[in-house]
């Protein structure tokens, strides 16, 4: 405290990293998402690919995913590719502190307990292991 002035302290402050806007994090974290996903779609044939993207929201953001899949005409044997178009709610991130919540239902986080927060988009030691159905996202 200086002079009576309490300095105010960022998320990235206090997590000792190099600041970086929201929206470059939540796009670094997206993107990892995709890539540990990868390896999982490649094992199956009706899988094709997958997408995480933001949903609005004004405390908590959701984050879904979108999976594009291979349907087969096995009469003729045309494949076409099959996007969905409604998701699924993957977590949900605080817009203030950038903190990664499970999802509670399609509208909440979970927000019980003292071990709610799984992690932080800032810092990205906290979702290495991720994987399409959100396992990382429980206690272990």
């Amino acid at each position: 405290m200086i002079n009576g002035i309490k300095p105010s302290l960022q998320t990235t402050t206090k997590l000792r990293i190099k600041p970086t806007s929201f929206n470059e994090a939540m796009d670094v974290f997206c993107e990892k998402l995709k890539h540990n996903c990868q390896e999982y779609i490649n094992k199956f044939d009706f899988m094709d690919s997958v997408r995480f993207s933001v949903d609005g929201g004004v405390k908590y953001i959701k984050v879904k995913s979108f999976t594009t899949n291979v349907n087969t005409d096995y009469e003729t044997g045309e494949k076409t590719l099959v996007e969905d178009t409604r998701g699924s709610i993957h977590c949900f991130v605080e817009k203030s502190t950038g903190d990664i919540f499970k999802p509670a239902g399609y509208k909440t986080p979970y927000l019980k307990g003292m071990n709610c927060v799984r992690g932080n988009i800032y810092d990205s030691s906290t979702f290495e292991k991720t994987d399409l159905h959100g396992g990382w996202l429980y206690a272990r």
